[in-house]
């Protein structure tokens, strides 16, 4: 059995959005040795020796758009892994980074991609319970355009900010996916769509994630993400390669069947707030 042909990346082009770095970095290293045209784009350089790379502020409409003219007719697999730490007054462009962009890099990419093809976001943990702000989100969903979404979170400024804006978005990447798993553009031509929810991780924006939740008290913020995420279950922090190889999975061959999902890598923190909600429920009733 050729384990290398499984993974199915063997002369196929890849596109990696956030490749600079951690999670998107770890993903393109191991999409190189598998042998897939890798096209990355970072607001940084970057590093890895792929296909070709492009510098681009995923914030920025026009850049986004002069990125798409760059990139290939033929699209198999894309990887949007781009994001930013929330701090004080920037909830809209959180938004624009980290879930506007998204959907309009994908949509736009939507004609190019195969049949058979595959596109996976990275969330967070951070988008966890995204069904119960299924109500707010649903509007943003409902935009048709990266200028109607703009307006959107301009319009909610102040909610978004008050529901932690970082949230706010990667609860917005999941209810996207989770919504256009089978919608006409992705199903007609079995184009699967899936997100990863990581949790605590070492990657390049650390420090930012600290700052932001210790309101710029980094040392504060690194105690404060360890007890929600580390003390609880005697935990560590995750590497960048334990998002990034899962991501490439999902987006493989190996996992042609599967679509619709959010995979949560947190190390079971999910299935733990799942059942204390469940007894929570028994409790109260």
């Amino acid at each position: 059995m050729d384990l290398r042909a499984l993974w199915g990346y063997e002369g196929k082009n890849c596109v990696v959005v956030g490749a600079a770095s951690g999670m998107g970095k770890a993903a393109t290293e191991l999409l190189l040795e598998l042998g897939a045209n890798v096209y990355a784009a970072d607001f940084n350089e970057v590093a890895p020796p792929v296909k070709q790379a492009f510098r681009v502020d995923m914030s920025d409409k026009d850049q986004i758009d002069q990125l798409l003219t760059q990139l290939p007719d033929r699209i198999d697999k894309v990887f949007t892994c781009h994001g930013i730490a929330m701090f004080p007054g920037n909830a809209v462009k959180v938004m624009l980074v980290n879930f506007i962009s998204h959907r309009y890099f994908i949509e736009a990419l939507l004609p190019r991609i195969s049949e058979k093809g595959a596109v996976c976001m990275i969330a967070s943990d951070g988008g966890y319970g995204w069904q119960h702000f299924w109500g707010f989100t649903a509007p943003l969903l409902a935009t048709k355009t990266f200028e109607e979404a703009h307006e959107w979170a301009k319009a909610n400024e102040e909610e978004i900010e008050k529901n932690m804006s970082y949230c706010v978005a990667k609860r917005a990447q999941v209810s996207y996916m989770k919504a256009n798993a089978w919608a006409p553009e992705f199903i007609g031509k079995y184009i699967r769509i899936n997100t990863i929810s990581p949790g605590a991780t070492q990657t390049g924006l650390t420090a930012d994630f600290n700052k932001s939740a210790g309101q710029g008290d980094e040392a504060a913020g690194d105690a404060g993400i360890r007890g929600m995420y580390l003390t609880g279950w005697n935990g560590w922090y995750a590497m960048p390669e334990d998002m990034g190889y899962p991501m490439v999975f999902i987006n493989s061959d190996m996992a042609g069947y599967i679509s619709g999902q959010d995979l949560n890598i947190s190390y079971g923190i999910d299935a733990s707030r799942d059942v204390a909600a469940l007894n929570a429920g028994l409790q109260s009733g």
